[in-house]
């Protein structure tokens, strides 16, 4: 890797992609003004620009040169133990208790998904010189779980890339992992392959630069890894395919979803077995459809008994008791059904009372917050 790295100053970040429809892209991460931190410490080693950068777009001879943009950058040195090590110095946290503090929201996003809840709980801790650390845990956590949680931890890196998370963060987090893959191996043998996976993932959801791949310190660590990953984007319509490297998850038709809730509701109604209303629901892979399963349970139930309402009532706590529904899908799903009530009234004209039934019920029940409060209907144009 070249000593010094390219860096476009006071500009926002931007990618650069190679010729359209082609798997290969040249990807040119180009940071912005350092992001203010506590203290004195400016953020750049943990800026939203990529550290690895790639020299070829650089190169008056790569069909990407450009020689008035090239006049904008600005030349940094590539090497920043000394800035990182200024900013451990300086954190208010110690390693041992960044890792204790990260630990449960790691635990609970494999439970409940919540993004902007592990962005919230990120930004609180407010150290992300470690965050490296993060992103470690997070993808060796995922390791020996599902395909769909795998998916959703990708997800999770696109999403928190580049306000929580730097491209320089996640890629450290991943040469960590290089560094101890024997001793995941032991009790996963797959992982060697999935942490390949999870790199190419992470080029094509543009939260690692392709020129990460060419650090020499990086092809070291990983070895194999790395060329594996390698190998994945170098296929045909490798975008595609990564894209689902870790299967379909929650990205089946959404009406095939809801036939599927339809179907698990109705049985449930039938059965009262609420074990086997959660072991459908955990096997649509789909937290984030929640919402519709709360909303779909509410109206199947509107022109049902006093019983039935009561059954889909337990079914909420349940699901909340056992960390699978979130107050903020709940949330959405209530809001979903008094969107509805105009429509719902024609056929059940006690529908509102009935929502306000399972309102009640779901607050007392810690579905949904204290606080919850009906939508204010949009007003209806003359």
């Amino acid at each position: 890797m070249s000593g010094f790295a390219s860096k476009k100053a006071h500009q926002p970040p931007e990618t650069v992609v190679g010729v359209e429809g082609t798997a290969k892209r040249n990807i040119i991460r180009k940071g912005g003004a350092p992001r203010e931190r506590k203290g004195d410490i400016t953020g750049k080693s943990v800026d939203d620009g990529s550290l690895y950068y790639d020299g070829a777009a650089l190169d008056a001879h790569d069909p990407n040169y450009n020689s008035e943009e090239e006049a904008y950058f600005v030349k940094v040195p590539s090497v920043v133990s000394a800035l990182h090590r200024e900013e451990i110095a300086q954190s208010r946290l110690t390693l041992t208790q960044y890792k204790k503090a990260v630990q449960p929201i790691i635990a609970e996003f494999f439970v409940s998904f919540d993004v902007n809840e592990v962005a919230n709980s990120l930004y609180e801790i407010d150290a992300p010189e470690y965050s490296y650390e993060f992103v470690k845990r997070l993808v060796n956590g995922a390791i020996d779980r599902e395909d769909s949680h795998r998916e959703q931890v990708s997800r999770l890196l696109s999403e928190l890339y580049p306000d929580i998370l730097s491209s320089n963060m996640i890629g450290k987090g991943f040469e960590r992992l290089f560094e101890i893959v024997d001793e995941i191996e032991i009790d996963a043998p797959r992982a060697p392959a999935m942490l390949a996976s999870f790199v190419a993932r992470a080029v094509i959801d543009e939260v690692l630069p392709p020129s990460f791949l060419k650090d020499n310190v990086v092809c070291n660590l990983g070895g194999e890894i790395i060329e594996h990953a390698k190998l994945m984007l170098s296929r045909d319509h490798s975008g595609a395919k990564l894209e689902k490297i870790w299967g379909p998850g929650d990205g089946r038709p959404v009406e095939e979803m809801k036939v599927a809730v339809d179907q698990l509701l109705g049985e449930y109604l039938l059965s009262s077995d609420i074990n086997e209303a959660e072991r459908c629901l955990n096997e649509l892979h789909a937290p984030k459809f929640f919402h519709e399963v709360v909303k779909r349970a509410i109206t199947i139930s509107m022109d049902k008994s006093d019983e039935d309402q009561a059954k889909i009532s337990r079914l909420f706590a349940y699901l909340a008791s056992s960390r699978i529904l979130t107050q903020s899908q709940a949330e959405q799903g209530f809001n979903r059904v008094y969107s509805l009530l105009p429509d719902l009234s024609l056929d059940v004209p006690r529908a509102k009372s009935i929502v306000e039934g399972f309102v009640s019920r779901a607050i007392a029940d810690d579905v949904l917050p204290k606080e919850y409060a009906a939508p204010v209907p949009a007003p209806v144009d003359a």
